[in-house]
């Protein structure tokens, strides 16, 4: 690829100057490929000159001359098995409609430099050229450039980060879009969202023309219409949403579009305002390549002051807003360094809704160094125990059944011991059973035991503990116990009963002491890892910090009232997701001894019901879609998503129990992971890189840490980026390399930063687990 001080080629050094010549050739020879499908050819997998002219229905001898000059560019490589894109070439040119498609870009440069001679001739004429002397195709790469972000950015971050704006578009709210081109983004709107009404405004009568007749063919025409008219005078007020999709930089008069658009607005509507950021060197070029050819000239040819691709950056847009009597929504991210979206509302709407208060975990309890000490040298002597016994057994099993019958054997063991050792090291199994990228699948699946199979409390226990409810929450005292257990775990067991009035729920029992012993374990672990974090081994990660999160987490877990809590606020968070079950809790029986919730029928356990690839495929869509929703919307997070705790029914729709392990994500967290995964989705594993480095060190890196560390971290995720998004994206495979990564370079992203990433890795581990064929992409959960 070309560099920028110059292009080293044959051991020569080509001077910049010529090298940039060569750099804009080459983006002939792609655009090339692009206009006659040779490119789309190409990544369709290795190919000859023959086969890949067949492919593309062209010039057999034109397709050796472009392949030989993308050899020579080095986008593309020859092998035994034929032409292929380079791997690092192939997001950015062999994937078309991908987010990182640069075709859409290609055929913008392509069209403004055929522009150079009608801007040239308009340069001593006071810069004046009209947008109806620039040619069609010029339009038709803006609408490809413009929709290529729109379609993935618009529905799957900034409008989700605009509170309640989602609600309102799935319950039939009115959109606005000014400069819609040929309406693409409306369209791609009204499908996603398939209740609302869209008006689309544009001065260009062809292209409104044009979409209106696309429309009508998609079926859309009665719900989106696009009208040749100023949107300043033609908005007719009460929308949901205006949109002004890098537009308001051409505008006549930017400061009258504002004041109409505010106007228009409902009083809890959004203005989205998409503007260049403020960038410099090879990208402001580009930017201002086109401000020179296209934005300025027909700006001047309307009357308008010029201000550029660059002209209103977000601080410009601050003021222009308030004029209108507009505020902005804090935090809408910022995830590309192209473009930027403000978010603007009437100052009674920029309100954040009150989430469901949530009581407070605090801090664990302290136990005593007696019995911290007490609980290591039991511990100590349970696992050598175990070690001494297992160890025999599991060679007589090898040699009795063979290695993968003893692996079983072996794993059922280690599961009760595990159950012995008690709840806290119960949860550490769960965690491992998710890891089917560790561990053969015999062994992840007697692990999955723990999930809901632990050994059941006693009867005499049972009584005891439901009477302790009884007395907390008489109420309890009118449900009638079947006698039917529903699932054991190993803080609780799940039974069922009946309500009076015949209705079944399901009566979740604390176990018997589990509180201290937790309490202990906990305490525990934490002086461990205390003492491990300070070994160079640890590699300066703050281990004490990360246990002592998730045990406040894994604590929480005890306190029934908090889990209800939890219960409630995540039914509240997915209520609008199609698909997605969370149990309704029952306050009038829950205390902090039981919990009962509605009993949701057609769970099986294990392994869902058999389903069809497209129920199968919707249903794994439901979950990674409310997984990300709860990341980078709601900012409150399950984090205990394994197979006891997530189900599949027979119609594909997705049920998540057991909220106790839930976290909160900080606002600055959230922001970030929100730019990490867009980037891991675009492919930009640099940026990637930094986001995780910067989360790593807020304050500023420690004085071990130079420049160059952060600028390495960054090249290292890039190439884990870069090779786990070549083929099938596996976040169980690409999550401990980047830890690994991490490690080595001691760069430690807060446990608010890595436990999100941990659900992602359950989630995923746990529907691989069923489904091991599964397409799981890098945007996991952003659309």
């Amino acid at each position: 690829m070309g560099e920028t001080a110059g292009h080293r080629a044959a051991g020569e050094t080509v001077p910049r100057p010529m090298a940039m010549l060569a750099e804009a050739m080459t983006a002939a020879l792609l655009e090339f490929g692009s206009r006659t499908g040779l490119a789309a050819a190409l990544g369709a997998g290795p190919a000859d000159v023959a086969e890949l002219s067949r492919r593309a229905g062209g010039d057999a001898r034109m397709t050796e001359e472009w392949l030989r000059g993308l050899v020579a560019a080095g986008f593309a490589t020859r092998t035994d098995a034929g032409y292929t894109w380079a791997p690092e070439a192939v997001a950015w040119f062999g994937t078309p409609g991908g987010p990182a498609d640069l075709q859409p870009g290609l055929a913008l440069s392509g069209a403004l430099t055929r522009c150079v001679p009608a801007a040239a001739d308009a340069f001593p004429l006071g810069g004046v050229l009209e947008s109806e002397r620039y040619p069609r195709e010029l339009a038709d790469a803006m609408q490809r450039m413009s929709t290529q972000w729109t379609t993935f950015l618009l529905p799957g971050i900034w409008l989700p980060a605009v509170p309640g704006l989602t609600d309102a578009l799935r319950a039939g709210g009115r959109v606005a879009e000014i400069g819609c081109a040929s309406g693409e983004t409306l369209e791609s709107l009204a499908t996603t969202f398939p209740r609302i009404t869209a008006e689309g405004f544009d001065l260009d009568e062809r292209l409104t023309k044009t979409g209106n007749a696309r429309l009508s063919e998609h079926g859309l025409a009665d719900r989106v219409v696009l009208r040749p008219v100023d949107a300043a005078t033609g908005m007719t007020g009460h929308y949901d949403l205006v949109l002004a999709l890098s537009v308001l930089h051409d505008a006549t008069d930017p400061p009258a579009l504002m004041r109409a658009a505010a106007s228009a607005l409902r009083p809890s509507g959004c203005l989205l305002v998409v503007e260049s950021p403020p960038v410099s060197g090879p990208l402001a070029a580009m930017l201002l390549t086109t401000s020179l050819l296209y934005c300025v000239p027909t700006t001047a040819a309307r009357g308008g002051r010029p201000l550029g691709t660059l002209g209103l950056p977000p601080e410009a847009l601050l003021p222009l807003a308030e004029e209108a009597g507009l505020r902005p929504v804090p935090d809408l991210p910022a995830v590309h360094p192209l473009v930027a979206a403000s978010a603007f509302r009437r100052p009674d709407a920029v309100t954040r809704p009150a989430p469901v208060p949530l009581p407070e975990t605090g801090r664990l309890p302290r136990a005593g160094r007696g019995r911290i000490g007490a609980r290591a040298l039991h511990l100590t002597a349970r696992t050598g125990l175990a070690a001494a016994r297992l160890g025999p057994l599991w060679t007589a099993d090898r040699l009795r059944g063979g290695r993968a019958a003893a692996q079983v054997r072996l794993a059922r063991r280690i599961v009760r011991v595990l159950e012995r050792l008690g709840p806290a090291y119960v949860k550490f199994g769960q965690m491992l059973a998710s890891r089917v990228d560790l561990f053969p699948a015999e062994v992840t699946e007697q692990l999955g035991t723990l999930h809901d199979d632990v050994t059941p409390m006693a009867d005499a226990e049972f009584r005891r503990q439901l009477a302790l409810a009884g007395r907390q929450q008489p109420n309890l005292r009118r449900l009638r116990m079947t006698g039917r257990r529903l699932g054991s775990g190993s803080i609780a067991c799940v039974y069922e009963a009946i309500e009076p009035d015949g209705n079944p729920v399901a009566v979740k029992l604390q176990r018997e002491g589990v509180a201290e012993s937790m309490s202990v374990d906990l305490a525990l672990m934490s002086s461990v890892t205390r003492r491990a974090e300070r070994l160079p081994a640890a590699g300066g990660a703050p281990l004490a910090d990360l246990v002592g999160y998730l045990g406040r987490a894994l604590y929480g877990q005890i306190d029934f009232v908090r889990e209800a809590a939890c219960t409630r606020r995540l039914a509240a968070n997915l209520a609008h997701h199609p698909g997605i079950v969370v149990p309704r809790v029952r306050d009038e029986y829950t205390c902090g001894a039981a919990l009962v919730t509605d009993l949701v029928d057609g769970l099986t356990g294990g392994s869902p019901p058999e389903l069809g690839a497209a129920v199968r495929d919707d249903a794994a869509s439901r979950a990674l879609s409310a997984v990300g929703a709860m990341i980078f919307r709601d900012g409150f997070v399950h984090c205990d998503l394994h197979p006891g705790n997530i189900y599949v029914r027979q119609d594909g729709s997705v049920v998540m129990l057991d909220a106790g392990y839930s976290v909160e994500i900080p606002e600055a967290v959230g922001r970030a992971l929100r730019d990490f995964f867009v980037n891991l989705a675009l492919r930009n594993g640099t940026r990637c890189g930094e986001v995780m480095y910067d989360s790593a060190f807020p304050g500023g890196p420690p004085p071990r840490h130079s420049a160059a560390d952060r600028t390495a971290f960054a090249a290292e995720i890039a190439d884990l980026v870069r090779a786990a998004t070549a083929d099938r994206f596996d976040m169980t495979d690409f999550g401990p390399k980047v830890f690994e990564s991490q490690k080595k370079f001691g760069v430690h992203p807060p446990a608010d930063f890595a436990f999100p990433l941990m659900s992602l890795m359950i989630v995923e581990g746990t529907l691989r687990r069923w489904w091991p064929g599964l397409q799981i992409p890098a945007a996991t959960g952003l659309g």
